[in-house]
């Protein structure tokens, strides 16, 4: 992204070149210092609104551009230092944007629990989202609409299906695995897990009909539907770039999949699933009226892009993270073998599958899925537009600002987490914290409170509905991957230190940067 940012601003030196040649260089020159100062002191200066003042402004030297370079690159890093200068809540400009960030677990409670008439998320991700996911859905409509169509979706996510999809996503990863070689010194696993999410998430939340029709192809697709999610694209639907293009073409391709399958749905009569298509095709909006073909198909893009967008980078950060920590590596599978053979010590290729409930037993998993998602939370922002002015902590937010919320930030707070850079899934043993329950009365679904240090799923009205699906499906491709492999993270050639992928912020999921390693080897018992 700052790579863009830059060729934008750097369009500006022909003009300037111009300038510098005219027989009225010195007045131009001059007009246009004038202008920069005016531009650079209207943005910077402190202002009232209402009597009240606006959040400390976070001074920058680039009109319009701003703050977006060192935000685009390390946002954390960024937030954090901004928060030691000017406190928890303060202003910076982004491509001629306002965002206020209100940070630390009253910031998270704010953000999150933002009156709607106050402030919407529509407003912030409708050109980020709509050209994603289609029309109709999502943040194209209400949100009352939206907040119905959650839940036709959560109508579907029952404890009765959960059990039914352990096993299925049993054997995606064991036959997907077995696919892979006996051993590789490198293999680039964010693909590979993307891949297997696809397959898993479409098995289960779609039926077996679907998972026939979508071959690797579709995650090609879905990556190019993930070149959609640039920060940039909150503030631009579309631009004569290639990820736009990609993005545009996946669309028409799996509205086009989407719409066959739901028609062949139809023509079979095969009306007696259980799965989200289904409850998408019998759901009712309290009006009376049901989603249009388009809907369902473009509601299907969003729910299989949840299904698999922050799962698969989520189970490549715990393999990576289990990779550079072996000790925690060990504990799961010690865990496994306690639980499934009332033995410490079974061998791996003795271990019988689990069902959901022994699932929900592997307790020390659910603790690394957690502390990996704290260090490296799919989403590091979430965004409101104001549409009304707003108080915050003595402070009026204006209409036209985006109100943003980090729980990446919140997630690294030394005081909450000490040594809050470490790995360490012991932090967890004794907590239950971000496990908030969920509410579902008509179409209100919300979480109590949103004032916590930890919220990977986010809070609110927008929590993740798809929350326990993702722990299911996390925990079952890492139960199956580390009874099948061993693996490390690929060496550095001249020092032999693991070579630890950094975090790539350029995308709205905060995904491992490319190319990131692992080396594996299948167990010997388990060879083919």
């Amino acid at each position: 992204m700052s790579s863009l940012f830059a060729s934008k601003f750097n369009t500006t030196i022909p003009l300037l070149d111009q300038v510098v040649n005219h027989e009225k260089a010195p007045l131009y020159g001059g007009l246009f210092v004038l202008l920069f100062v005016v531009l650079l002191w209207n943005n910077n200066k402190s202002e009232t609104r209402s009597g009240k003042p606006l959040p400390p402004v976070v001074p920058h030297r680039v009109p319009i551009l701003g703050k977006a370079v060192p935000y685009g690159v390390q946002p954390v890093t960024f937030l954090q230092e901004c928060m030691q200068k000017f406190g928890d809540c303060f202003t910076f400009t982004m491509m001629g944007r306002k965002m206020t960030f209100c940070l630390n677990p009253d910031g998270n409670h704010f953000v999150f629990n933002v009156k709607l008439s106050h402030a919407t998320a529509e407003g912030a991700y409708d050109k980020l989202t709509v050209p994603v996911f289609g029309t109709e859905v999502v943040y194209d409509v209400p949100n009352s609409t939206f907040m119905e169509q959650k839940k036709f979706v959560k109508d579907a996510l029952t404890t009765s299906a959960f059990k039914t999809y352990v096993p299925i996503i049993i054997k995606e990863a064991r036959d997907f695995f077995g696919t892979w070689a006996d051993k590789k010194e490198k293999l680039e696993l964010f693909p590979e897990m993307a891949e297997l999410t696809i397959r898993t998430a479409s098995h289960c939340l779609m039926g077996k009909e679907i998972r026939d029709q979508l071959h690797s192809n579709v995650a090609k697709l879905y990556h190019d539907l993930d070149g959609g999610f640039q920060p940039i694209n909150v503030f631009f639907r579309w631009l004569p770039l290639p990820n736009y293009i990609k993005r545009d073409r996946a669309n028409r391709i799996m509205t086009e999949t989407f719409l066959k399958i739901l028609k062949e749905r139809r023509d079979t009569n095969n009306l007696e699933s259980q799965d989200v298509l289904q409850s998408l095709m019998d759901g009712v909006y309290r009006d009376g009226s049901k989603m249009s073909d388009e809907a369902i198909a473009h509601m299907m893009i969003a729910t299989l892009m949840a299904g698999q967008h922050t799962s698969s980078t989520s189970a490549s950060w715990i393999l990576f993270e289990l990779a550079n920590n072996p000790d925690a590596l060990a504990e799961l599978i010690k865990e496994q073998s306690m639980i499934l053979t009332g033995r410490p010590d079974t061998p791996a290729h003795e271990l019988p599958d689990f069902t959901y409930e022994e699932l929900r037993k592997f307790t020390y998993l659910d603790c690394v899925m957690k502390e990996s998602l704290r260090l490296h939370t799919p989403i590091h922002t979430v965004m409101r537009l104001v549409v009304k002015d707003i108080e915050y902590k003595g402070y009026t937010i204006p209409a036209g600002h985006f109100l943003c919320g980090s729980q990446a930030v919140s997630q690294m707070d030394a005081k909450r987490f000490p040594e809050p850079e470490k790995f360490d899934p012991t932090r967890w043993t004794e907590s239950d914290e971000g496990a908030g329950e969920w509410t579902i009365n008509g179409v209100d679904i919300a979480q109590k409170s949103a004032r916590s240090n930890f919220l990977p799923f986010g809070a609110g009205r927008h929590r993740c509905i798809g929350e326990a699906f993702a722990y299911i499906q996390i925990k079952t491709i890492i139960a199956m991957f580390v009874r099948e492999f061993t693996h490390d993270l690929v060496k550095e050639t001249k020092t032999g230190k693991n070579i630890f992928p950094e975090m790539d912020f350029t995308s709205l999921v905060v995904i491992p940067k490319a190319p990131g390693y692992i080396s594996y080897e299948r167990r010997p018992e388990l060879r083919k």
